[in-house]
Parts: structure tokens; sequence; C-alpha cells
């Protein structure tokens, strides 16, 4: 009674949801290896074949649009078809999770980075840094490195980690699956770099409100759990989803984010906002320690909804 009450198609869910989370933290799986470095190149190549220089505005953005659903609409269709015909559907789905759960690494990076610069190795630490940020890291001193890295981890965390389990108690696998790729192509087409301006407009625009509430979801828990501070922005700032993460991230954390950061060259002036304190090296352990608190909340969080779905269920 008790192995068919496990294997019951409503209670799957949840032990599945508990053993990928422990096998992401467990298990690193090589970069070189992971499918989604197989997704990230397919997008750079479309990149390069659909959006050559000299192409107008209007053009780039059509481009943009048409990219992402020319090359994951057959890939996703496929997957679901055979998810659904397969005998075991929960063994992909809990297997589409751990591939769109991907963030340990960016954890474990962490660690290496604080120690290089602890010991004042500012070209070791921006060789590790350099994966995680998008912007050109030559330039930044000690205090610029520490808080480049630090928002980089606190955004990777709202948008790989708590959106993707946003989109699995949705949508299952599949949902988290489709969403991660959304969002690798977001980052290979970042509308910061100048080539990816328009053409790269469309997906960030789409992400932007797929990640609106988890996001906003998961800032509340690290506010929660922290003691935040008095939060501060630049007057005549303009707001964006991402500034409003890092006011609120840097104000848990006690310390300043945002700020002037070169991406290609281009210097570009974000808003210095969050706590009054200069980040420093020592702040990134602070950073980790938060977060690792933050997504055992909301895996906690994400059991109880999906134990409360079994029970009403139940009852009915």
């Amino acid at each position: 009674m008790r192995i068919e009450l496990f294997l019951h198609p409503l209670v799957q869910p949840i032990w599945l949801l508990l053993l990928v989370v422990i096998l992401e933290k467990l298990w690193i799986w090589p970069v070189r290896y992971h499918p989604l470095s197989f997704f990230r190149l397919l997008a750079s190549r479309m990149a390069k074949k659909v959006n050559p220089r000299g192409h107008s505005k209007g053009q780039q953005m059509l481009s943009g649009t048409l990219a992402p659903l020319v090359l994951l609409a057959p890939i996703l269709v496929c997957i679901g078809l055979f998810v659904y015909l397969a005998e075991f559907p929960a063994f992909f789905d809990a297997f589409l999770l751990l591939i769109a759960l991907s963030y340990q690494p960016v954890l474990n990076k962490l660690d290496k980075i604080q120690l290089a610069l602890m010991a004042n190795k500012k070209s070791l630490a921006r060789n590790l840094a350099q994966p995680l940020l998008l912007r050109e890291t030559e330039q930044l001193t000690l205090m610029g490195l520490s808080k480049a890295v630090i928002e980089a981890a606190l955004l990777r965390f709202y948008h790989q980690y708590a959106a993707v389990l946003f989109w699995y108690l949705l949508l299952g696998g599949l949902g988290a699956f489709s969403y991660r790729l959304l969002y690798e192509f977001s980052q290979v087409w970042n509308v910061r770099v100048a080539d990816f301006r328009y053409f790269g407009a469309p997906i960030a625009r789409l992400c932007h409100w797929l990640q609106w509430l988890p996001v906003r979801f998961a800032m509340l828990i690290l506010l929660m759990l922290q003691k935040p501070g008095k939060a501060s922005i630049q007057r005549d700032s303009i707001r964006t989803s991402r500034t409003t993460l890092l006011v609120y991230s840097g104000a848990a954390l006690g310390i300043q984010l945002g700020g002037p950061a070169f991406y290609q060259g281009q210097k570009i002036r974000l808003p210095k906002c969050g706590g009054e304190r200069e980040a420093a090296p020592q702040d990134i352990k602070r950073t980790k320690a938060a977060i690792v608190k933050t997504q055992a909340m909301l895996v906690l969080m994400c059991l109880f909804i999906l134990t409360g779905q079994w029970l009403l269920r139940k009852s009915l």
C-alpha cells in the first residue's frame, strides 16, 4: 500500500522535485556536456545566420521574433510527444527539470572567486568571474568585481532557479525546460550587446513577463530571511525589473549594487542602488548564504504546494 501511494501520479511530483533538487546540488554536470550548452551554441549560430549587420530595426525585431519560434517549436513538440507516449513520463519530467534547474555551478564558483579576491589575485578572479558576467572585467577593481559577481549570482538565482521552479509547478518539466531555453536564448542575444539591441528585444520582453511574478516572490522571501536596511536608488533613475531586484536585494544584504558597466567597449550608466555600504569580497560569502537559505525556503514552499494539491484532489 505504501509503495502504491509512493508511485501514485499525484504524489510523484512531490518526491521527484525533492530528488531533483538534491541531485542538482550533489552532481555537477560539466558545462561542456550540458544540454543547455548545445542550445546556447545553437542560438549563437542562428543569430549569425539571421541577424547580419545592416538590417533595419524592424527587420532585426522580426528576425528576433521568428528565430526562437523556428528553433524551439519543433524541438519542444517532439520532446512533448515523447514524454506523453513514454511508459514512465514522470522520469522524463524529472530529467527535464534537472536540465532546467542548473544553478549549483554558479554557487560553487563564488567560493573560488572570493578566495582569489581575498588573496588579491585579480587576474585569476576576473578569469573565474568572466563566464558569469557579460560586462568587461579588465577595468574592475576589487570592489567593482565583488559587486558584479554578487549582482550576477542574485540575478541568476532569480531567473535560473526561482522562475524554473515556478514554471515546473504550473506546467511540469516541459514547461520549466521551455522557460529555461527561452532564458538562455535571451542571454545569448542580450540586448546590452549592440548587435542584439533590437534582435534580442522580443525574447527579452517575453522573458520579462515570464519572470515577473516568480522573481518578485523569491525576492520577497530573501527580504523576509534577512534583516533589510534602508533601500536607496539614484534620483531620476528609470526603474526597470533588474533595478528593482537589485534595489531590494542590495538593501537586504546591506550593500550597494548597480553603477556604470562596460559592454563591448561601450559604457552603460546603470543606477547605483541597494544598501549604503560598498561591496567587499567578504560579501560574496554572505550573498551565497542568503541565496542558499532562500533556495531552501522556495523548495519547501513548492513541496507544500504540491502536497496541498494532492490532498485536495484526494479529498474530492
